[in-house]
């Protein structure tokens, strides 16, 4: 087992968080657990985080003033490519609005004629999207609120492990258990912080 390309944290971060642990027995263990939180958490925002610096991506015109790329935050454009003639997009013309958004400005609008009858993917984008993660090297900057979350789920589900799924909670003596399992280990602390990296369908106002 490895770490993912989308791994959200490291297996050191992780075993100093849960403290106690020595030698690489558990690393195995830790590795599977960060790269399905960190799935989790690219789940629920609905878009890959961590950083490449030569997306493709292929959008639809909008017949308004913006189209809209997957990979967030949206850090530099190349290229964007009509595909009706294959002909460049002057970068003059547009501008990052929203890198939140993954939002292209456009003042003159982008042309949403269909290509055929069957394509409606009518711009190719290149551009660097996503967040430098701490396994990538390099510069991070992964929001540290992101990333303990993801600490967070691997440290409950090390914790929890060997544990029976379907038990809410148990006692043993005078000692009591609760174990929160809501939104498939997002619980709602952590969902207050995914919350704010949610994406909006469109921009309602140019501001």
């Amino acid at each position: 087992m490895a770490l993912a390309a989308n791994a959200l944290t490291l297996v050191a971060t992780c075993e100093a968080e849960i403290g106690g642990l020595t030698g690489g027995s558990q690393d195995a263990l830790l590795e599977r657990y960060i790269n399905a939180a960190s799935e989790k958490i690219a789940q629920y925002l609905g878009y890959i985080l961590y950083n490449d610096s030569a997306v493709v991506e292929k959008v639809a015109g909008s017949n308004d003033a913006f189209i809209y790329i997957d990979r967030t935050p949206l850090n530099s454009i190349t290229s964007i490519i009509w595909l009706g003639d294959g002909s460049t997009v002057s970068s003059g013309d547009y501008e990052i609005w929203k890198a939140g958004q993954g939002a292209i400005y456009n003042a003159n609008g982008w042309n949403d004629s269909r290509i055929s009858m069957t394509d409606f993917e009518r711009y190719q984008v290149t551009f660097d999207g996503g967040w430098v993660t701490p396994q990538q090297g390099g510069t991070r900057d992964l929001p540290f609120d992101l990333e303990n979350v993801c600490i967070d789920m691997v440290t409950t589900m090390w914790r929890q492990k060997g544990a029976d799924a379907g038990i809410k909670s148990e006692s043993i003596l005078s000692t009591s258990v609760t174990y929160d399992r809501s939104h498939g280990g997002i619980t709602p602390t952590m969902q207050e912080v995914l919350d704010s990296y949610k994406r909006y369908d469109r921009l309602t106002e140019v501001d």
